[in-house]
């Protein structure tokens, strides 16, 4: 097990909290069997994410793993918008998020409540209110978020939060959004650019040698196969196993073209 304290659990509950779900997130959380998981974004009138979000149904309650430099203002915002719906929102503060992979127990965290399963993988996430692990590992959980990175899993931070269409973060490749639904904050504008064809700036994942991690929202510029330099953003990054990083950052540049070096801080490193 592998604490992850840069994650945070909030709970959903009362008889109105699938509709109330439905109509805030962009993933079909009310079509969630017991014991399903699903990844949706959060987002804002103008279509940006505001946050990712794993949504876990647990009988009648809904559990959502996000970001923990996020999780107090996404609360507060969504309290805003419960109006007369019978709802129940708080963000489980006294519980701790750890990373399970397959053959793990995670009967073995003190207080474990639940244990929410990773769409398409054998990866799991344990919830309990002490710690799964006797002392915490930094080189553990950031070797954990860089797997996330490469995997397409952008949590998104206080810098990154509201800046990006699902479709630019490939949050639509995880199955966070549901083109089929209506009903939630910025559906018109994410809809109408999948349809249209128009999401220009895309998703890239830049591994380097490199030690140390960018800031969210850093410029940095990719070096492409046809030796042309490619401007991109970065979304988020996290240390990698080997002392390197990984970068997970949007840029114009094609997707089908390979990426062999990227600079910022005035120097240039080979990508893995």
């Amino acid at each position: 097990m592998v604490l992850l304290p840069y994650l945070a659990v909030i709970r959903f509950d009362g008889p109105d909290a699938a509709d109330f779900l439905h109509n805030q997130l962009s993933a079909d959380v009310s079509g969630l069997s017991n014991g399903e998981s699903t990844f949706a974004c959060y987002c804002e009138p103008k279509g940006r994410v505001l946050a990712l979000l794993l949504m876990y149904r647990a009988g009648e309650d809904y559990y959502a793993v996000v970001s923990e430099p996020l999780v107090q203002g996404l609360v507060t915002r969504l309290k805003m918008y419960v109006m007369r719906s019978s709802v129940g929102i708080e963000a489980l503060e006294e519980y701790r998020v750890s990373g399970l992979k397959k053959g793990e127990a995670p009967e073995l965290a003190t207080g474990h409540i639940l244990t929410i399963p990773i769409p398409a993988g054998d990866r799991w996430f344990a919830v309990a209110t002490g710690l799964t692990t006797p002392d915490f590992d930094a080189g553990l959980a950031d070797a954990w978020k860089a797997e996330e990175l490469e995997a397409g899993i952008c949590w998104l931070g206080t810098g990154s939060s509201g800046q990006f269409l699902p479709q630019m973060l490939g949050f639509d490749a995880l199955g966070a959004v549901n083109f089929r639904k209506g009903c939630y904050p910025g559906q018109e504008i994410v809809a109408r650019t999948h349809y249209l064809g128009k999401v220009k700036r895309h998703p890239r994942i830049l591994k380097t040698a490199e030690p140390g991690c960018l800031e969210a929202l850093v410029k940095v510029h990719i070096t492409g196969a046809d030796q042309q330099t490619h401007q991109a953003v970065v979304a988020d990054c996290a240390g990698g196993v080997d002392s390197g990083n990984v970068i997970f950052a949007v840029t114009r540049m094609d997707p089908d073209l390979k990426a062999v070096a990227v600079e910022y801080a005035g120097q240039s490193f080979n990508l893995l």
